[in-house]
């Protein structure tokens, strides 16, 4: 079964940002049972960073307990810092469960007040779970994601065909529109 999501952003945005759920490591069965409530929390989408994070904040207020101490390399350098686990509901409702995450001290947007600061970031170990794609069409920054991965995505052979039918001599052209129809009656 396929989960996506998009999240659509008035212009260009310098960080990918989304709401998301969080929770202690329940089964999906006890969370339904015991109407457990997820806490909504705004998390930035980091694609160089390896493991998903949370705040202190999301810690304490969860009640989480740490379930251990790791290496964490960052921008200051080397760090030891607790780990924990917590299940991660997506924007479009999918659970991640028993997802282990450090704690972090996030930037603060001086532009934002403390209510409205990122608490978690969510990492390569969330992200390769899929596809992830951010496009900047028309000057509006799109982040989309899905899972599982069902196709690859490649803009070069696009870029090649476009650069071809635009600037390409004219027997170029002709050799594309062919493959071009070729690909479409396989379809």
């Amino acid at each position: 079964m396929q989960d996506a999501f998009t999240t659509r952003y008035k212009g260009l945005t310098q960080v990918l940002h989304t709401q998301i759920g969080v929770c202690l490591p329940y089964t999906k069965e006890e969370i339904e049972i015991n109407k457990i409530q997820l806490k909504e929390y705004l998390a930035i989408w980091d694609t160089g960073a390896t493991h998903s994070a949370i705040t202190k904040k999301v810690a304490d207020e969860l009640g989480l307990k740490p379930t251990g101490l790791v290496d964490v390399r960052h921008a200051k350098g080397l760090s030891k810092t607790n780990t924990y686990y917590v299940n991660i509901e997506l924007p479009s409702h999918l659970m991640i469960g028993n997802v282990r995450v450090t704690e972090v001290e996030l930037i603060p947007d001086a532009n934002t007040s403390d209510d409205q600061q990122p608490q978690i970031l969510i990492g390569m170990d969330i992200i390769g779970l899929g596809d992830f794609a951010v496009t900047n069409y028309k000057g509006n920054t799109i982040l989309t994601f899905r899972t599982p991965s069902i196709e690859e995505i490649d803009f070069v052979p696009e870029a090649k065909e476009d650069n071809i039918m635009e600037g390409g001599n004219s027997h170029a052209r002709k050799v594309q529109r062919a493959k071009k129809r070729r690909r479409d009656k396989k379809r």
